[in-house]
């Protein structure tokens, strides 16, 4: 008899014990932060669809390593770019034959894009053609000069 009532002391301990974790757990809620305005946030995602796949990208003179292709190298997404400044993005294709192409993108050129339904981020949506390449001169013949006669 004395083991069953150690084993139900031990039981209400337990219980009392977790009874009050639980209601530590259970204090005041923090208050819910507020998601910021659009005018707040100061980054943006450009989109460029490309001609030729997988061109070499250069932002400010900058390799860019927030960025993806997608659509078998067709389309480029440049991540977490700030819009507040205007931005020089450099594409030079992987064929030779192509010539590269510089973007200039400025403030005033962002747009707010709806992603989800109740929820919107800063976008550019930009299409290149990359031109043909003009064609290399042909290297220039040096004149031979002439040997003495013996």
């Amino acid at each position: 008899m004395r083991t069953a009532g150690t084993f139900v002391g031990c039981l209400a301990t337990a219980l009392l014990l977790s009874m009050v974790a639980v209601a530590q757990e259970k204090e005041a809620p923090a208050a819910p932060v507020a998601p910021p305005t659009p005018d707040q946030v100061v980054t943006g995602e450009i989109r460029v669809t490309l001609s030729s796949d997988y061109a070499k990208v250069l932002v400010d003179g900058e390799t860019w390593d927030e960025n993806e292709f997608l659509n078998n190298g067709l389309l480029l997404i440049l991540h977490a770019v700030n819009r507040t400044v205007e931005h020089r993005i450099a594409l030079t294709p992987i064929y030779s034959d192509l010539a590269p192409v510089e973007l200039v993108v400025k403030p005033e050129d962002w747009k707010l894009a709806t992603v989800a339904k109740n929820e919107k981020m800063w976008r550019i949506e930009r299409k290149v053609s990359f031109a043909k390449a003009p064609p290399k001169p042909a290297p220039k013949a040096e004149p031979v000069p002439a040997t003495p006669a013996p």
